[in-house]
């Protein structure tokens, strides 16, 4: 049996290459032979008609991409972790808080930017809703581009001038400004939640950043045993609305609550193996097979 592994061709980074060999590793226990490809590979081409991507030989997908295209040309062909539906609420940061609206989970204030795709804006417009920004949100305020990982596409934003310069740098860029959550050093948790289970959890400090990714220089620290169990409840029911198997789950603390800052459908997990001890992708693996009824 054969199973499909599909990684980003642009972002081949240690931790996305390591994240694919640890699945492989997994599923050769039980005799599956896991081909890992670039999504560059398996470029998507229509006529209207049926795509042809040459899925024949794989009984299923774990697909570790954010590729919305390509992720719906492989999900209407063979069974694929995380689904396409999932990949659409989760990716988006913006349609993540969106699809989490009366679900009882909170977020930090958030406010999306307008779309907005001309080169030339009226001077009046762009003040009136930067004006709602400043109001709503007080400075400092965080800023992230709706598509990203790792932290990389997130920004401190201090001031009104620094306001402008980045909303008119991204304007045609879906991105969202988020209220601040001051905490110092920068520090939250990381849960993994694999079938509607946290199986590890992981407490993230930067000392010397306001963004606390292990990417950016952040430390990992075991929380496992003690995580509140607000914290597991809430991760697993963002993972549930998103429809999610596998999930990290971001969440900042405020006076003792949870508040998700973000649901990673991607999540690496070298990290947290590392600090936890926990073999996430055996679980990740043993959730997937039992799944799909190739092991009970």
């Amino acid at each position: 049996m054969k199973c499909l592994i599909v990684i980003n061709s642009f972002s081949v980074s240690d931790s996305c290459l390591k994240k694919a060999q640890r699945i492989k590793e997994e599923l050769s226990h039980y005799f599956i032979d896991a081909v890992i490809k670039e999504a560059i590979d398996l470029p998507v081409m229509t006529d209207g008609d049926v795509i042809d991507l040459n899925l024949n030989e794989y009984r299923f997908c774990f697909y570790l991409d954010k590729d919305a295209y390509l992720a719906k040309a492989i999900a209407s062909k063979i069974p694929m972790f995380n689904s396409y539906e999932s990949l659409l609420l989760s990716d988006d940061k913006m349609q993540t808080l969106l699809a989490l609206e009366n679900s009882g989970v909170h977020a930090p204030k958030t406010i999306s930017s307008p779309l907005c795709y001309v080169d030339d804006i009226d001077e009046t417009t762009v003040s009136k809703f930067l004006s709602h920004v400043r109001s709503s949100l007080g400075f400092p305020l965080i800023f992230k581009e709706c598509h990203g990982s790792l932290g990389k596409q997130v920004k401190l934003i201090r001031d009104e001038q620094q306001l402008k310069e980045v909303y008119l740098t991204y304007k045609k860029i879906p991105h969202l400004y988020e209220e601040y959550i001051y905490k110092k050093p920068a520090t939250d948790y990381r849960l993994i939640v694999v079938g509607d289970k946290v199986i590890a959890s992981m407490k993230r400090v930067n000392e010397n950043e306001f963004r606390s990714n292990i990417a950016l220089g952040g430390k990992g620290y075991d929380v496992t045993a003690e995580i509140p169990a607000s914290f597991k409840q809430v991760a697993i029911k963002t993972a549930q609305f998103l429809k999610l198997d596998y999930a990290g789950i971001d969440i900042i603390e405020r006076d003792k609550k949870p508040l998700v800052l973000e649901a990673n459908g991607n999540a690496f997990f070298s990290e947290i193996e590392k600090v936890t001890k926990v073999n996430v992708a055996k679980a990740l693996v043993t959730h997937v097979l039992t799944k799909l009824g190739i092991i009970s």
